[in-house]
């Protein structure tokens, strides 16, 4: 009998000494195990950048977005439509405010529906984030920010495969019913199309035709800025000597700041009367052969106190000049100003009168908002008004008027040969 109770005893405490230790194991790494897999969605807004944006959310909800509205909340497989004119913005920010995770441009005709959002709900999760988006139709430009705080997988669903992005960059996808074109501009990628697989560089490009067809690494457009993103602060450039047109007015103060994780250059200024300032980047680059090129930028006014750019037109608050040397060997400058308030009329004209031909017409970005702009085949243009240019000589990017607070994140002259 008491062999029998002295067995049920220690069958007792060998079994409460292994449940203590189970539960001293299995709870802890159960917790660290939800605490690595537990996700949260990452914020999706869409901006208006150009015309009207059309949005449909999961449910069904339809919204039209106008250019100058505020920024809306897209929800898990909801769509961005954009008809020809049309341009769209979408930011993905991690949830709380913890920066930006990639910036994507819309252009027009384009569908594209945002598939998936995942962030690690936890800071001591050592997921990545996840975003996920099918590209239905239309081009797409995605700029992934070197400053992130976790590992970033970026996939980009079209009708011919699949692009895989897990690396800071700039990337472009073109989807048609027949074919998907990919440029890295820079970074590197992964497609992937039926069975076949093909890794890009920066300056590669490819084409995916569909039935596992890919067709790459081909030559590709680059960029001829160099450091136009300004993850490197002001390196390649030189500033320009600022100029205030009333003595012991404030100059404009430039600056590099973080932005929501993404450098961003500053010009603010506080005054009144005429000030400037500005930033240059020599290029140096013989374009005699070149198919086209382009000027992307990216960027926000915050504040402006004259109406358009002022009475000559002349007092944009963000100003990209090229300067470029034709097959005459004549020094030539191609100008194009951006302005956020005031209306065109009699005094306040929609160029730079007091500029040199040819006279671009400024371009109304959203007052307050990230804006960006992509500009004709300028070789093509200038060809049309009988000049062809010869060498790209440097570019400068100018803030000029009175107060102003404009912001450039990205600047981009991207050619083709």
């Amino acid at each position: 009998m008491n062999g029998r109770r002295q067995r049920l005893a220690w069958t007792v405490l060998i079994a409460a000494l292994i449940s203590c230790v189970g539960l001293a194991v299995v709870v802890p790494f159960g917790l660290n195990a939800y605490r690595q897999r537990a996700t949260r969605a990452i914020d999706v807004v869409v901006q208006a950048n150009q015309g009207t944006v059309g949005i449909v959310q999961s449910d069904g909800e339809s919204v039209a977005l106008f250019a100058g509205d505020p920024a809306f909340s897209l929800d898990a497989a909801g769509s961005v439509l954009t008809n020809a004119t049309d341009t769209a913005l979408m930011l993905t920010q991690t949830p709380a405010g913890g920066g930006l995770v990639a910036r994507i441009q819309v252009y027009g005709g384009t569908q594209v529906e945002l598939d998936q959002s995942r962030s690690p709900r936890f800071v001591s999760s050592s997921a990545g984030n996840e975003l996920a988006f099918d590209l239905r139709s239309g081009r797409i430009l995605l700029s992934v920010p070197d400053e992130q705080q976790r590992p970033l997988a970026l996939r980009v669903d079209t009708p011919q495969g699949q692009v895989l992005i897990e690396e800071p960059g700039q990337y472009s996808v073109n989807a048609t019913n027949s074919s998907s074109q990919v440029t890295v501009l820079q970074g590197s990628l992964l497609l992937n199309s039926g069975d076949n697989e093909l890794h890009l560089d920066s300056d590669q490009r490819a084409i995916m035709a569909g039935q596992g067809t890919l067709e790459g690494p081909l030559a590709a457009e680059r960029n001829l800025v160099a450091n136009g993103e300004f993850s490197d602060g002001l390196e390649m450039w030189a500033p320009l000597s600022p100029n205030t047109e009333i003595v012991d007015q404030p100059s404009v103060e430039v600056s590099v700041d973080s932005g929501d994780l993404e450098p961003v250059v500053s010009f603010r200024r506080l005054g009144i009367g005429h000030a400037d300032a500005g930033l240059r980047q020599i290029i140096g680059q013989d374009v005699t052969d070149f198919e086209s090129l382009k000027l992307l930028l990216s960027m926000r006014i915050a504040e402006q106190s004259l109406g358009v750019c002022g009475e000559q037109g002349s007092e944009c608050p963000v100003i990209i000049r090229i300067e470029y040397v034709d097959i005459n060997g004549v020094d030539q400058i191609w100008q194009q100003g951006f302005y956020a308030s005031g209306n065109i009329g009699p005094d306040t004209p929609d160029v730079c009168v007091a500029c040199p031909p040819p006279l671009n017409e400024h371009q109304r970005v959203p007052f307050g908002q990230l804006a960006f702009y992509e500009s004709e085949n300028l070789l093509e243009k200038l060809n049309q008004l009988g000049i062809l240019p010869a060498q790209i000589k440097s570019i400068t990017v100018i803030a000029s008027g009175h107060a102003f607070d404009a912001q450039i994140f990205d600047l981009a002259l991207i050619a083709l040969e």
